[in-house]
């Protein structure tokens, strides 16, 4: 069966999550009066356990992003960063290896772990945005690609999706009859989610420093914002790979 071109949101799903991210640190700082609006982890952390609990949850935030960039680094390895960052979603080989053993949508459920991470650094309105609007973006993604994938494997897609959760990883791996082997690429990984890696850099500053970490973290964040973009439009360049994103 024929590929079709993928709908205008998916091809430009960089473009609405990063708008997400804006959105939630502009409305979340925005304020008409009163005293500036202070980061989920300041807020949450101060009711929680005084300093100590900000500085919990400004680690927290860190690691989170970690999780991310690990997640999202294994399905990258499995797919190659040219797939993963494809216009469109690619359905030549249904792949069931590595972290798609253990769930359908690891690249996904790395960017609700980078949401929760770098949300906690905006306010609590911002974090409600930029988490519910990420959740909301990956359902619609997974979605999309789900039903093309199931369109062009029929019954071995319907297998894989009743062996493997969508977004909460099962504990065994799972095999899957008629799937494709893939050997993983350190050099996909390491190239393809370099942003999400220099993300997690970028907050430490703040971890560490409070808010006189904040001029290191806007330059590390803008280092990790052009990496991304520049990355992106050198692979979108290049010639799909053969796996596809499931």
């Amino acid at each position: 069966m024929a590929e079709r071109s993928s709908p205008w949101w998916y091809r430009r799903r960089g473009t609405l999550i990063g708008a997400v991210y804006f959105a939630g640190f502009l409305f979340g700082y925005t304020s008409l009066q009163g005293p500036p609006p202070r980061p989920a982890a300041v807020v949450w952390g101060l009711a929680l356990g005084g300093w100590t609990g900000v500085a919990a949850l400004a680690w927290l935030g860190v690691a989170l992003v970690l999780i991310a960039w690990l997640w999202r680094a294994a399905g990258t390895a499995y797919l190659r960063r040219e797939v993963v960052f494809s216009a469109d979603a690619l359905q030549d080989r249904l792949v069931v290896a590595g972290p798609f053993r253990y769930v359908r949508n690891p690249l996904y459920l790395g960017n609700v772990f980078l949401a929760i991470g770098v949300g906690l650094y905006a306010p609590p309105l911002g974090f409600a945005i930029i988490v519910a609007g990420n959740v909301a973006i990956v359902a619609f993604l997974a979605r999309e690609e789900a039903q093309q994938m199931a369109l062009r494997y029929g019954a071995t897609f319907d297998a894989y999706r009743r062996a493997v959760p969508a977004f909460v990883p099962r504990l065994r791996p799972a095999t899957v009859p008629g799937s494709a082997a893939a050997t993983p690429s350190l050099r996909s990984a390491m190239l393809g989610e370099a942003g999400v890696l220099l993300t997690a850099v970028a907050l430490v500053p703040i971890a560490i420093f409070g808010s006189a970490g904040v001029v290191a973290f806007w330059i590390l964040a803008a280092i990790a914002l052009i990496t991304a973009y520049v990355l992106n439009g050198w692979l979108h360049t290049r010639k799909a790979g053969t796996a596809p994103r499931t």
